[in-house]
């Protein structure tokens, strides 16, 4: 004979309670999509947000004649910020100076403007106006609309023009962008003294420009070697921390890898102390200091590195005045280039 099962069902005091109770659930979270939106940010958004929607579709389908034909009168008379040539009833024109033009009064038939305010909606599929809406949904996507780079924009200008911000010099944009200098063969009447010249500046240390004061406590010792045979070309920001007094070591700091310039903590006029994974080393030339960089790059191996001149590798960047209290991103606090340690020492060999 089977034992009977024990019932498995809750007691009925239970069952009450759980009726009961009311059901739990979380409240609604409220979106942004909730409240209510401002057409005039929503657009400002809209043109200059790197992530806006212009930006990964094509302006065609919403700049087109079908919607310039669904405005008003009045916002077409707004928009219309359109050059002469997209206007009913233009005809081009040579400029009475052009070598073709025989008779001025009849080119001046050809110089007639539109007489209506009558927009061309051809103009909408012209190749000009579509590649003139791709560069402004490159511009909005890459950030160069928005509000942060305006004001960096505005700062330079103003920099500029009040003479406290320096342009790059064309000779440094070049050298940047194509592997650095070029050297030049002197003239064999000077190729001996300047020979004899170099050889003596070269008996100069870079302990001896630490202390002399060529080399200072915040300057940044840049790094720029480009191996050709490998495609590669190695930038790599080093700051001088401290120069000891009696040996006139320097201490520098640099980031790891394949990263070219310091946190902004460390190159701004108060520096903090590093943190993470910035390097450290003392180094007494610059072939120490190239060697160091180097290897902690990791992208040339030694056997692979043709011979070099470290004093000519390297330059020096410092604040030509009082150091700035923001800073630019440009990665070096808008120090300037104050050229290369070969410079510098030469410089100083024949000034003291």
């Amino acid at each position: 004979m089977d034992r009977p099962r024990r019932a498995v069902r809750p007691p009925a005091r239970l069952i009450d309670t759980l009726c009961s109770s009311p059901p739990t659930t979380r409240p609604k979270r409220k979106t942004t999509q909730d409240a209510p939106t401002d057409s005039a940010a929503q657009l400002h958004t809209l043109l200059t947000s790197p992530e806006s929607a212009p930006t990964t579709m094509d302006l065609s389908d919403i700049i087109n004649a079908e919607s310039w034909n669904m405005l008003s009168a009045d916002s077409q008379n707004t928009l219309a910020l359109l050059p002469p040539t997209a206007f009913v009833g233009f005809t081009a024109s040579i400029d009475t100076d052009h070598p073709s033009v025989v008779d001025n009064e009849a080119m001046a038939v050809d110089s007639v403007l539109p007489a209506n305010d009558v927009v061309d909606t051809s103009v909408f599929t012209d190749s000009h106006f579509l590649a003139a809406a791709r560069t402004l949904q490159d511009h909005i996507y890459s950030g160069w609309m928005s509000d942060s780079h305006v004001q960096k924009v505005a700062k330079y200008e103003k920099g500029l023009c009040n003479g406290t911000l320096t342009a790059p010099w064309k000779d440094e944009l070049w050298e940047r962008n194509n592997g650095g200098p070029r050297l030049f063969t002197m003239p064999t009447n000077n190729g001996a003294v300047s020979s004899e010249r170099a050889g003596q500046a070269a008996q100069i240390k870079l302990v001896t420009l630490a202390q002399e004061g060529v080399l200072q406590v915040g300057d940044i010792i840049v790094l720029r070697r480009n191996f050709s045979a490998l495609d590669t070309i190695v930038e790599k920001d080093a700051i001088i921390q401290s120069i000891h007094p009696k040996t006139h070591a320097l201490t520098v700091l640099f980031e790891p890898g394949t990263s070219t310039h310091l946190p902004a903590p460390l190159v701004s006029p108060h520096p903090s102390l590093p943190t993470g994974l910035t390097q450290e080393a003392v180094i007494t030339s610059p072939t120490q200091l190239e060697t160091a960089l180097l290897e902690n790059d990791g992208r040339v191996e030694r056997a692979k590195r043709p011979n070099g001149n470290a004093w000519k590798s390297m330059t020096l960047w410092r604040w030509r005045g009082t150091a700035p209290l923001e800073d630019v991103g440009d990665g070096r606090w808008e120090r300037e280039n104050h050229g290369s340690l070969f410079y510098l020492r030469g410089t100083y060999y024949h000034e003291r």
